[in-house]
């Protein structure tokens, strides 16, 4: 589906509005459009609005970092609408996430105009949660994208239309779900380097300018990325996207600019953390980033911005204070150097091995309470190569 856009010309600083600047471009050009990438907005667990608001009245509290923004693409991680539908059984830890229709108005109020639905808690209440949740997406006037795919067909995509010719395409996707589609199954939006390439020459077709990639991967209680996953992205971003970006760990991680064929860099944001959860299992997951893109008329980036967000006690995004803003700034920036210079890696494996053992005897634990033996079955069938390297590295480590 494509979407169009009202925005005028602008040549402010790109950074006026409390960001950190990431890369401007030599000859400064006018900006045409500023689009805004999140992570997760997870309107689960205990999130309510305060008591008399409704769900656009926690959104003023980032209000001025929307103020010049055009429009905004995230990850709604949870069912919309779900009321009366049976959830699915867990198949070890976690949660059932649902929301209400009136959730939705949040998204608006940042002037969401298309959201990622591809992610681990899409089929929560199955294919008829995802339908409801689609519906009430479209009830506020926007689109979900990513969360009912099959491989037979074109990957579901989603443009932006700009002013003058500036189109901006979107392509949302998941890596950590067990609802992955195939071509036996409908499903979510399977993120690897031949869908995307598939997405790629869908956006382009239709004209995009800029590319994006909303991928949900990563791993909990993790502030690096995969190594596996940092391959994908960064394939991802070789074979054309922009802009790749990654949230489901719930924590910050670092970026990694790449240069490519045609004077026409990409970059890569290896973890975005929340911007809105009602699950906060440790201080570290209150803290967020919002990607700003500064784009031209003819869909060249301008400037790149990354704008720190803070979780406040009842789980609403919060524009930080001077303080939390630096702390966050400069963990971003630490993470972005580990990136770099390839030490991600081995932090990586020493931060997921703490305690793994432990958490994999509770996830265990936790399948065959919900489901006997039928459960610690399905637990194993999920049981994947990553989490074998991840134990042997613990070893090592």
């Amino acid at each position: 589906m494509d979407c169009v856009a009202n925005a005028g010309l602008s040549t402010e600083d790109p950074a006026k509005f409390g960001g950190q600047l990431i890369w401007r471009v030599p000859t400064p050009r006018p900006i045409a459009a500023r689009i805004a990438i999140a992570g997760d907005f997870l309107p689960g667990g205990r999130l309510v609005p305060p008591p008399g608001a409704d769900w656009s009245g926690p959104a003023a509290r980032l209000a001025a970092y929307f103020a010049d923004i055009d429009t905004t693409f995230l990850n709604l991680e949870a069912a919309v609408d779900a009321g009366d539908l049976q959830p699915r059984t867990l198949g070890g830890l976690g949660d059932i996430v649902s929301a209400p229709v009136q959730a939705v108005e949040y998204l608006r109020a940042i002037r969401s105009q298309a959201v990622g639905i591809a992610n681990n808690h899409t089929y929560d209440f199955g294919s008829r949660g995802v339908a409801r949740t689609r519906a009430a997406i479209e009830r506020y006037g926007m689109v979900g994208v990513g969360g009912d795919s099959h491989a037979s067909e074109r990957p579901d995509v989603f443009l932006w239309q700009g002013p003058g010719s500036l189109r901006v395409g979107l392509w949302a996707a998941a890596k950590a779900s067990s609802d992955l589609a195939t071509r036996g199954r409908r499903g979510v939006e399977p993120a690897n380097l031949a869908r995307g390439r598939e997405a790629l020459e869908e956006i382009k077709r239709r004209g995009a300018r800029f590319c994006i990639a909303l991928l949900h991967v990563g791993t909990m209680r993790a502030s690096r990325p995969d190594p596996e996953d940092f391959r994908l992205m960064n394939s991802l971003a070789q074979a054309g996207f922009d802009l790749v970006t990654a949230s489901h760990s719930h924590r910050i991680a670092g970026y990694k600019q790449l240069e490519r064929d045609g004077n026409r860099d990409a970059f890569c944001f290896f973890g975005l953390g929340s911007l809105v959860s009602g699950y906060v299992n440790a201080p570290l997951e209150r803290e967020g980033l919002i990607v700003v893109a500064a784009l031209d008329e003819e869909g060249e980036l301008v400037a790149l911005e990354v704008r720190p967000v803070l979780l406040d006690g009842s789980g609403f995004g919060t524009v930080p204070a001077e303080a939390e803003h630096e702390m966050i700034v400069g963990r971003f920036q630490r993470l972005s150097v580990e990136i770099e210079d390839g030490s991600y890696e081995q932090e990586f494996y020493r931060e997921v091995s703490r305690g793994l053992g432990r958490l994999y005897a509770r996830d265990l634990r936790a399948a065959f309470r919900a489901d006997g033996l039928r459960g610690l079955a399905r637990k194993a069938g999920r049981v994947r190569m990553r989490h074998v390297k991840r134990l042997l590295h613990r070893v090592a480590v």
